[in-house]
């Protein structure tokens, strides 16, 4: 398996923004300039409009951090993320380093600990030297053979096989879900090569190390397949 790109790594830290300005003394118009100018941020908000902590939230894009891009930093209400483009465990370094001298430049009343829960999404591509998805199941291979020979009568040519696979938990046991993990294949690839898209709610060193390991189960599989046969 080759990674051939991090498309998002997302680190979210769930707080109330109110928490950050005890006592009031933070007006939020008077941090985006010191953000802007740290964070060399090209897109920040500037109209009325773009205070919308409840809704869209607030947005900064493209700025640096440490070497590294910033994507977005997008303050809510109830959370602030940061998305970069290398690893989850970097954009969660990134908004803590933020906070620490948000407290000491602009007076937030942040302190070590008060982001307990911590939520992410990594969104990777890969490539592999075999047809993963079409190869995990055999009964969906077997599934796919079969409808391609009625299709293959009705429009010539079309060769069906899985497209995509999610894991996901119960819908019914959390009122607000939590994303599955989504394997695809790339958009705008052919399905010969090999190209895949996945979409994960882990830190980036996890996701890639379980599309590792589900490469090898499938490999694994494969090989007994074929003695079997």
């Amino acid at each position: 398996m080759e990674i051939t790109a991090i498309l998002k790594a997302r680190a979210l830290a769930r707080v109330e923004l109110d928490e950050l300005n005890l006592g009031g003394r933070v007006r939020f118009l008077d941090c985006v300039a010191p953000l802007v100018e740290r964070y060399q941020f090209a897109v920040f908000p500037q109209k009325p409009e773009d205070f919308d902590f409840t809704k869209n939230g607030v947005k900064f894009e493209s700025g640096k951090a440490n070497g590294l891009l910033i994507d977005s930093l997008v303050i809510y209400d109830q959370a602030i993320y940061v998305d970069t483009l290398s690893s989850t465990d970097d954009s969660q370094k990134i908004l803590l380093e933020m906070m620490e001298w948000g407290r000491d430049a602009l007076r937030l009343s942040y302190r070590p600990g008060m982001f307990r829960k911590w939520g992410y999404i990594s969104d990777i591509t890969f490539q592999t030297d075999f047809p993963l998805l079409a190869s995990f199941s055999s009964p969906l291979q077997r599934l796919g053979e079969k409808t391609s020979e009625v299709m293959g009568d009705l429009f010539d040519g079309l060769h069906y096989q899985p497209m995509s696979l999610t894991i996901g938990h119960d819908p019914n046991v959390r009122k607000n879900g939590i994303a599955g993990l989504v394997i695809q294949h790339r958009v705008g690839t052919l399905f010969s090569e090999n190209k895949y898209f996945s979409e994960a709610p882990l830190p980036t060193h996890f996701h890639i190390r379980f599309l590792q390991e589900f490469e090898a189960d499938v490999l694994e599989a494969r090989k007994l397949q074929a003695l079997a046969d």
